[in-house]
């Protein structure tokens, strides 16, 4: 896994955007966007998948985002952890923020003890955590803690032959020690607020369905296979699931796929050919029908927005 599926906005440009700070080591980011206001209206307004695990910080003004079809609104001094998803911002206010990313990759390089930050973000392929920092003293330290990173990294990419690769584990550790310090933030606060749901069965039933979608959407899109690994009858299922969310399993199914679409047609380099074989599709015209009577447009005319 590479940088830029971590954090997938026009990468190789934001070292070339006002207002944007930017780390990278391999397999993880970290991005200080000071005023994310004048980038949602342009690259950043449509679904990109955030490939890792990944803390946003609002630290001044509020974001309305969906994480994986869940609406969020983070105001000054809260976070937002979420494993692997698919990310639209949609509105924000005078808004800072700061988004680190890693992956499983960088945790077993870094010997980052996974049984100690596992906790904190497991758990959270139906639910994503928000969480309210109270405290400025922590708000400051985090900024610190990223100044000191962002020192070091842009000191690094100017002394490349001198002591480079020292400099790049040096990185890289500074960037652990950020993610056991966003770890210890949320792990001893007593303001975790997560998304309330029902202790039902219709409820565990609909978090099964989301966790089983994550794992298969890709090749699986009937209602029999995801009732038959859940030992439901597709009919019980599909009930349960429409009276628990609005919707139904099918329109579930298609918005966890047409999501990946619009994310490799903005953020990859994949023809529509190669996205309708790695979805797959049996071939590029049926994906562009799917595609298209979902959203109302082809797929090439969705990846030629602006």
């Amino acid at each position: 896994m590479i940088e830029n599926e971590l954090f997938p906005y026009k990468i190789n440009h934001l070292d070339e955007k006002e207002g944007i700070d930017y780390v990278a080591c391999k397999n993880a980011a970290l991005v200080h966007i000071h005023s994310l206001d004048e980038h949602i209206g342009r690259e950043m307004k449509y679904p990109a998948k955030m490939n890792g695990f990944f803390a946003m910080v609002c630290t001044k003004g509020s974001v309305t985002l969906s994480v994986h079809m869940k609406d969020f609104t983070l105001t000054e001094n809260t976070i937002l952890v979420a494993p692997t998803t698919v990310v639209t911002f949609k509105k924000s206010h005078n808004c800072e923020l700061y988004i680190a990313a890693f992956n499983n990759d960088f945790a077993s390089e870094m010997n980052i003890n996974l049984k100690l930050v596992m906790p904190i973000i497991t758990s959270l392929h139906s639910q994503s955590i928000v969480h309210n920092i109270n405290k400025p003293d922590v708000i400051e330290a985090l900024k610190r803690s990223f100044n000191a990173l962002y020192t070091e990294y842009t000191q690094s990419l100017s002394d490349e032959a001198n002591g480079g690769l020292f400099k790049e584990m040096a990185i890289r550790h500074m960037y652990a020690s950020m993610i056991y310090r966003l770890c210890e933030f949320i792990a001893t606060s007593h303001s975790i607020q997560t998304e309330i749901t029902p202790k039902d069965r219709s409820g565990d039933y609909f978090r099964q369905l989301i966790t089983l979608l994550h794992e298969h959407y890709k090749t699986e899109r009937s209602v029999e296979f995801y009732a038959n690994k859940m030992n439901l009858t597709p009919k019980h299922l599909s009930r349960v699931v429409r009276n628990y969310s609005g919707k139904s399993v099918h329109q579930w199914i298609d918005e966890f796929v047409v999501l990946e679409i619009k994310n490799l047609l903005k953020y990859s380099d994949l023809s529509i050919q190669q996205i309708s074989y790695e979805l797959n599709f049996p071939n590029p015209s049926f994906m562009g029908q799917y595609f298209k009577r979902i959203t109302g447009k082809t797929p090439g005319e969705y990846r030629k927005e602006i």
